[in-house]
């Protein structure tokens, strides 16, 4: 395991490193074609609300519910240095019943980072740190809808209509980093996430969360070097992490 000396001067390097990169886009071209801003990928800055949705063919009847996607949709985009992983969160969704697709959807996730660049006012709720971009993934979990993003920051619950409710600490249960991939037990109907932040080099979190939304156990696990992890997976015996490098 690293020393606490090790792990300050990675931190202070991290530092470094950010703020070097930060001044040198600055000095790029700010008028220059963005691969990830432009085309099919340029920014959505209207939010839609359409009713009675056109359907060619046929929705079985028998099929009801909403369907919604997450992904980053950069309000006010610098396309010096832009990445697409950090763009603000959009969320989008159907919702269909009785054959009919009743309407569209898409709406900001309201972080205090969007209002900060001029956005609609961020939702109220806890934050993990100033940095609470939320923008990877939307699912259903103790039968709320909830807005998801790696490395830190809590998620957003969201209402029926997909409008950002407030951010959430699950009652505050949970005080580690969080997940997008958090996966449901389909014995006990609990939910376990192996959890990460990129500042923290020395440890990783094992949460859990029962099918009331509490957190019944948060547990730091040492590592070393600081492992990105993308997913994890269940099994009868152990637990499985995915990791980026």
């Amino acid at each position: 395991m690293p020393s606490q000396t090790e792990v300050k001067i990675r931190k202070a390097v991290t530092k470094m490193l950010n703020t070097s990169a930060a001044i040198n886009r600055q000095f790029k071209n700010p008028f220059r074609k963005h691969l990830f801003l432009t085309g099919v990928h340029a920014p959505m800055r209207d939010e839609l609300s359409i009713d009675d949705l056109k359907v060619s063919g046929e929705i079985p009847a028998s099929l009801s519910g909403k369907y919604a996607r997450i992904g980053p949709n950069p309000f006010n985009p610098d396309p010096r240095g832009h990445h697409w992983f950090v763009g603000d969160g959009m969320v989008h969704g159907i919702r269909i019943s009785d054959g009919k697709a009743e309407w569209y959807h898409n709406r900001y996730i309201k972080a205090g980072t969007l209002e900060k660049k001029g956005g609609p006012p961020a939702a109220s709720g806890p934050r993990r740190g100033a940095r609470d971009t939320v923008n990877t993934n939307v699912l259903k979990l103790a039968d709320k809808t909830l807005a998801l993003v790696e490395s830190g920051p809590f998620p957003f619950e969201l209402d029926e209509n997909l409008d950002t409710a407030h951010s959430t600490n699950f009652s505050g249960g949970l005080t580690a980093p969080f997940t997008a991939h958090p996966h449901e037990d389909p014995k006990t109907g609990e939910w376990h996430a192996i959890t990460y932040e990129s500042e923290t080099q020395d440890k990783v979190w094992h949460v859990v969360i029962n099918c009331e939304g509490e957190v019944i156990s948060e547990r730091a696990i040492p590592v070393q070097d600081g492992p990105s992890i993308h997913e994890c997976c269940l099994t009868d015996e152990k637990s499985m992490m995915l990791c980026m490098s």
